[in-house]
């Protein structure tokens, strides 16, 4: 008997939405191994950095080829491969003897991994109502956090059993379960190759079609705020602001876990809201809000009492609720898929959220990077030189604001 149109579909976009989540678990895994596999692979910390980054850079410039492949050739076919590939991917690493044994492997599954968040813009704009759309896309930035969790946490627990080469291959074997789970759900007659990519004569036509686009120009641009903000100020500068303000270990952990937890709260919350009220108000309301926030957090600081940190110290759930608005705010920038992929053709989805997300992708890397140079160039204490690298992310903002601000007069007139 065959299944109702509408479980088909959320069955399709839940198994994309798995193999994303599984993606995040095997990759985040390395952070709690990260000691006991430079010990055994006999690299320092710069090189297992480097080893832990392969993943990332890879997997930023797959984006557009994922895309333009999961919309040329679908995903159901696509998804299941990858996600094995991801398992063979952890596998390697397992097995690994050596550095260059340790790249390889995470190269693999960078390369496989990358297909994750187009295949679920692609899965989403096919099979759900358009209204459904940004919510799917808030719902995979929750999965993101989700894999992230489980990753650290899954790990942490299974080294002490298994060791880091058992934890990476109990990684490994979960993914043919879930392959198998991802080619059941993902049915070609909705999942495959849209006729009209396939058998185009011109393979690279949907690609310059999507980059002619000013709304996903300025989408990525967007969604390259938010996404610096959320890599470079919730993973790592935020976290030293509380510390150079002289927080506790404990606290300070506090502080960054409200941010995630705002970021979660927000991205189904504002996708929701993009789906009945259109992406842009609760767009504009999230960059406003963010914006505020970060500068409540940063400028009274750096105003009042720079060397001072202790003349007013507000209490830590202040310090929460604050950065947790700012997670809220920085997830409306999820929206800019919605705006991107709108005015172009469901067939091209894929190719659309593939040039979007590495835009959000790499602004997340640079945000991590770019801020230490304060520190190198400022001849003062580390409170204040934190302050200051920490407006970088006020910049990422105000540019996503104008970024939003120049998109066409009919769209924002809408908001």
């Amino acid at each position: 008997m065959a299944l109702p149109r509408r479980t088909v579909a959320y069955a399709g976009c839940g198994a994309a939405l798995a193999f994303m989540v599984y993606q995040l678990t095997t990759q985040t895994s390395l952070l709690p191994l990260f000691r006991q596999v430079c010990a055994d692979l006999s690299v320092n910390d710069m090189q297992g950095a480097v080893i832990s980054a392969s993943f990332l850079v890879v997997y930023a410039c797959m984006q557009i080829p994922a895309g333009v492949l999961i919309d040329r050739f679908g995903s159901d076919i696509i998804v299941p491969v990858c996600c094995l590939a991801v398992g063979g991917g952890a596998l390697l690493f397992a097995g690994a003897q050596s550095l260059t044994g340790a790249l390889v492997a995470r190269m693999l599954m960078g390369i496989a991994a990358a297909f994750a968040f187009p295949s679920i813009g692609m899965a989403a704009r096919r099979a759900l109502p358009a209204s459904m759309f940004p919510l799917m896309m808030g719902i995979a930035d929750v999965g993101l956090g989700l894999g992230g969790v489980i990753g650290n946490l899954g790990a942490a627990r299974l080294e002490p059993l298994l060791g880091w080469r058992g934890t990476m291959q109990a990684c490994a074997v979960v993914a043919v379960p879930l392959a198998f789970i991802a080619w059941w759900l993902l049915p070609r007659t909705w999942f495959g190759p849209a006729p009209s990519i396939r058998h185009s004569s011109q393979p690279g036509g949907g690609l310059r079609s999507v980059l002619a686009s000013r709304e996903v120009r300025l989408a990525a641009i967007i969604y390259g705020g938010g996404c610096g903000t959320m890599f470079g100020f919730g993973s790592l500068w935020g976290n030293h602001y509380a510390m150079a303000w002289d927080e506790s270990a404990a606290n300070a952990s506090a502080i960054s876990t409200a941010f995630f937890v705002g970021l979660g709260l927000g991205a189904p919350l504002t996708g929701w809201l993009g789906g009945k009220l259109g992406p842009e108000r609760p767009l504009k309301w999230g960059l406003w809000l963010s914006l505020i926030m970060l500068v409540v957090r940063l400028k009274p600081r750096l105003l009042i009492a720079p060397d001072l940190p202790r003349i007013i110290t507000p209490p830590v759930w202040f310090d929460c609720v604050n950065v947790a608005l700012i997670g809220i705010g920085v997830a409306a920038t999820v929206l800019a898929f919605e705006i991107g992929c709108r005015g172009l053709p469901a067939r091209l989805t894929g190719t659309t959220v593939g040039v979007i997300n590495l835009a959000g992708v790499g602004c997340g890397a640079l945000l991590q990077v770019l801020p230490g140079i304060v520190p190198q160039l400022m001849n003062h204490t580390p409170f204040v030189e934190v302050q200051y690298a920490n407006l970088f992310f006020v910049a990422a903002l105000v540019v996503a604001l104008v970024a939003f601000l120049r998109l066409p007069r009919s769209v924002v007139s809408r908001s």
